[in-house]
């Protein structure tokens, strides 16, 4: 009989571990590493997560007193390497198991059990996820000898739509009154095949996106070839080695993000990026759309439970190789990932703060180093953290673009010494030189912007 490795999810200390369960025969094929079951505790049946399996019972223990697993709720969600991260993160972060856990469910899923009626099988209480699937119809080979009758008038223009090609039945209806009906009566006869297709929600909207794509630019710059070398020797040494993409603002950054994930691909791994949520925009999104097309599945807050569950089992199934999202994309299940590349990864939107209170590039290194990839980062304005391990790791690289990709040249920056100010005994909020500037700009009618940093730094 084959056993599980179950983690409780029960937020106290006293059961922060795994335990260990009989898998019945009637259960053996769907209980797997990342699979959501209940699972008896005492005197009542709790949620868990099954973070491993094994052919024999554990080591020292009755194998009559290990107790079975009562039913599988939810099917795997990760798969060994997401539990190892979990592990991990549980021992680096100090947080129970299961907080460590929950990043790597489907969207949506809670704690949470209920049933129907009693008697019934339990089911977990979910936000509006899970597939949606569409009834398609289309022509079969018989509607070319078909002749529908002389009253058929609703057969008839079935037929007539179905003549441009397959069309969803909920389309047919709202547009054909009784659309419904005709089109269950020509399948009886086989005239028209209705098949079940999976629907994605907002990946119309997101499709859409890829029309503010840029085109590939001819040729990268010097600093845009040497970043991605750098980036190729990180991947291909396979050991988790990092690579600082030091680049000012439109220095290219993202094509190099690009072409790097082009080579992932090549290589038959795939590719993760991450971005801060405020600048996951359309142009963003787009860019990945237009060059990687329906590879691309995209995780943020912007989209409802039931597209970010769709756009998450694209990713399960390997249907998507490129996650395109905000700090939690990083524990989509991507299979094999070999790349993962954070934009503007000073911000500090990639820190969580609630359980587990991990920070997305220290995970994504260990990640890498895991799995034989790389890890790539790039920011204007690097950390302070990335810029002392470019100095004292030798796994970290920096690659740097000092110029714009454009040939455009940078702003002119000039900093005021404002002791000196005080010094020669002005007391003004603005320097001399910033007073004088807006008077000209102001006396030839043009604006100004003055940001003020509430922060500090």
């Amino acid at each position: 009989m084959p056993y599980a490795s179950v983690v409780l999810d029960i937020p106290t200390r006293a059961l922060d571990g795994a335990f260990d369960y009989a898998v019945p025969a009637a259960l053996a094929a769907e209980v797997a590493i990342g699979a959501t079951v209940l699972v008896p505790l005492g005197s009542r049946e709790v949620v868990g997560y099954v973070m491993a399996t094994a052919d024999d019972a554990p080591a020292g223990i009755d194998p009559a007193k290990i107790k079975p697993v009562s039913q599988v709720l939810a099917p795997p969600a990760f798969d060994a390497a997401g539990a190892e991260v979990a592990r991990w993160m549980a021992r680096e972060y100090a947080c129970p198991l299961p907080d460590a856990v929950r990043p790597f469910l489907a969207p949506g899923q809670k704690v949470k059990v209920t049933r129907d009626a009693p008697g019934e099988p339990w089911r977990l209480v979910s936000e509006s996820t899970g597939a949606v699937d569409e009834r398609w119809a289309g022509l079969a080979p018989a509607a070319a000898d078909f002749v529908p009758a002389k009253n058929a008038a609703r057969q008839r223009a079935v037929l007539e739509a179905l003549a441009a090609g397959p069309q969803r039945v909920a389309e047919l209806s709202a547009t054909i009154p009784g659309a419904a009906a005709a089109i269950t009566a020509l399948a009886r006869r086989g005239v028209v095949l209705v098949e079940r297709r999976r629907q994605v929600r907002g990946s119309a909207e997101e499709t859409s996106l890829s029309s503010a794509a840029a085109p590939r630019p001819q040729a990268l710059t010097e600093g845009q070839r040497a970043a991605l070398a750098a980036i190729d020797a990180a991947r291909e040494a396979g050991r988790g080695d990092v690579v600082l993409v030091d680049g000012v603002t439109g220095s290219g950054k993202t094509e190099v993000y690009l072409d790097a994930i082009e080579r992932s691909l090549a290589a038959g791994r795939g590719a993760l990026v991450l971005v801060p949520e405020i600048s996951l925009t359309a142009q963003t999104v787009g860019r990945f759309r237009s060059r990687f097309g329906d590879d691309v599945a995209v995780l943020h807050s912007r989209l409802s439970a039931g597209e970010r569950f769709d756009q998450w089992d694209l990713v399960r199934q390997g249907q998507a190789r490129v996650v395109v999202g905000a700090r939690s994309a990083l524990f989509a299940p991507l299979a094999d990932p070999g790349l993962i590349i954070i934009d503007e990864e000073h911000e500090g939107s990639y820190k969580q703060d609630s359980s587990p209170r991990y920070h997305a590039r220290d995970v994504a290194e260990w990640m890498m180093a895991r799995a034989g990839g790389a890890l790539v980062l790039g920011s204007a304005t690097p950390s302070i953290e990335s810029l002392y391990q470019v100095n004292k790791n030798p796994r970290w690289t920096a690659a740097a673009l000092p110029e714009r990709a454009n040939g455009r040249p940078m702003p002119a920056i000039e900093v005021v010494d404002m002791a000196a100010e005080f010094a020669s005994g002005s007391r003004a909020m603005f320097s001399g030189r910033l007073a004088r500037a807006l008077g000209e700009e102001l006396a030839q009618g043009r604006k100004a912007v003055l940001l003020l940093n509430q922060r500090g730094f």
